[in-house]
């Protein structure tokens, strides 16, 4: 998955989660303290989330950060070996 697909499938993963909860996107935007534009930028793939981005969007919707990963970051990926460079 390249960087542009990823932060789009992020973003459409977070959007679904705020409609699914019948949350609006602004107020996400207030709890989660990310500026409106930012965030609709983010959800649309124009700019990527970072780690703290993530960590606060999980608060303000109710989710566990890992259920916001994509998925080359989940536990079925293989873990490299010490040393092992890719």
């Amino acid at each position: 998955m390249s960087t542009t697909d990823t932060r789009k499938w992020l973003g459409q993963k977070i959007d679904d989660l705020i409609k699914s909860k019948g949350m609006t996107k602004r107020f996400v935007s207030e709890k989660s303290g990310m500026p409106y534009s930012s965030l609709n930028s983010k959800l649309k793939g124009y700019r990527g989330f970072d780690l703290d981005d993530i960590l606060a969007l999980a608060e303000a919707i109710g989710e566990s950060p890992s259920e916001l990963l994509p998925p080359q970051f989940t536990k079925d990926v293989p873990a490299l070996a010490e040393g092992e460079v890719k």
